[in-house]
C-alpha cells in the first residue's frame, strides 16, 4: 500500500504538470473576441422564389434595394433581429427576412447574379438613388456606351417613359464606385441568368460563439493556473509542517551536558539550573 508521503507526491506531481500545461494554453491560444467568432461564423442561404428583396435596414419600412434573382443565394453573417439577417450579396451588405430565404450548408460555386451591362442611351443617363427620374436624387452622369456597370438585380420603380417599363437596375458604376439605380429602358448586353440548380443540406442558422478553452482571457486563465496550483500549496505545507514543528521545538528545548566517568556517563546538574 502507498504511504501518505508517496500519494502527496503523486498529488504534487500530478497538480503540477496540469498548471504548466494550462499556463502553457493560456499563453499560446490566441484569445477570441465575441465579435471575430460572428465574423467567422456565415451560412449561405438560397432564394427559392421572386420577390425576395435585399435590403439597405432591417425594417419593415426599410429600403429595398432590388430583388435577388431566384435561384440564387446571400451570404448571412450575423442573426439582426427576429426579421431579418444581415447578409452579403456580392460587394453589399445589407439584410433578408428569415422568412425568405433558405439556409443551407454548404458553399455554392456561383452564389450571386452578377453582370455587366451597357447605356445605349446618345445622351447618357443619370445614376439615381432612387428608382425615379427626381434630379436631386442624381448621384453621377453615365455617357453613352459605357460599358463599366456592374448588374446586382432590378426592382420596380417609376415609368419614366409610359408604356414602357417601371424596372429600374441596382448597379455599381466603376468610374465613379458610386451604387444606384439606372432606367433599364436605355440599357442592353445584360446577361440572360440561368436558374442556379445547386443545393445543400437545410439548416437552422446559429451565430453564437463555440464556447471553449480558446475564447478564455489571460486573466481568466490566471484565475483557473491559481485554482489548480492551491492544492499543491496546502500538500506540501501539510509534508513540511511536521519538520518545522520538529525543529522548533529542538532548538527551544535546553541541552543536557554529560559527563564521561569510565564505563558511564553522569549529567552535569549545572545545566539543569
Amino acid at each position: 500500500m502507498l504511504s501518505l508521503k508517496s500519494i502527496c507526491k503523486y498529488i504534487i506531481k500530478s497538480q503540477v504538470l496540469w498548471a504548466i500545461f494550462l499556463i502553457f494554453i493560456a499563453i499560446t491560444t490566441p484569445v477570441i473576441s465575441s465579435a471575430h467568432a460572428e465574423e467567422d461564423i456565415f451560412y449561405y442561404a438560397k432564394v427559392e422564389s421572386d420577390n425576395v428583396y435585399f435590403y439597405s435596414s432591417p425594417a419593415e419600412n426599410g429600403q429595398r434595394l432590388f430583388e435577388i434573382p431566384n435561384t440564387y443565394f446571400v451570404k448571412l453573417i450575423g442573426d439582426e433581429n427576429q426579421t431579418f439577417y444581415q447578409a452579403e450579396y456580392s460587394d453589399m451588405v445589407g439584410y433578408v427576412k428569415k422568412s425568405e430565404v433558405t439556409a443551407m450548408d454548404g458553399t455554392p460555386a456561383n452564389p450571386y447574379a452578377t453582370s455587366n451591362f451597357r447605356i445605349f442611351s446618345l445622351e447618357g443617363i443619370g445614376l439615381y438613388s432612387s428608382p425615379s427620374l427626381n434630379e436631386d436624387n442624381r448621384i453621377a452622369n453615365i455617357p453613352y456606351l459605357a460599358e463599366n456597370l456592374v448588374y446586382y438585380g432590378r426592382i420596380e420603380g417609376e415609368e419614366t417613359i409610359p408604356d414602357k417599363s417601371d424596372i429600374w437596375y441596382y448597379c455599381r458604376y466603376n468610374d465613379t464606385l458610386d451604387y444606384g439605380y439606372v432606367y433599364s429602358v436605355f440599357c442592353d448586353q445584360l446577361t440572360d441568368f440561368v436558374s442556379n440548380n445547386e443545393y445543400f443540406e437545410v439548416v437552422e442558422p446559429s451565430f453564437e460563439s463555440p464556447s471553449g478553452l480558446s475564447e478564455l482571457s489571460p486573466v481568466a486563465m490566471t484565475f483557473i493556473v491559481i485554482g489548480v496550483s492551491l492544492p499543491c500549496i496546502v500538500v506540501i505545507y501539510l509534508l513540511i509542517k511536521p519538520t518545522l514543528l520538529k525543529d522548533k521545538v529542538l532548538n527551544n528545548h535546553p541541552k543536557v551536558h554529560k559527563k564521561r566517568h569510565g564505563d558511564y556517563y553522569e549529567f552535569d546538574e549545572s545545566d539543569l539550573n
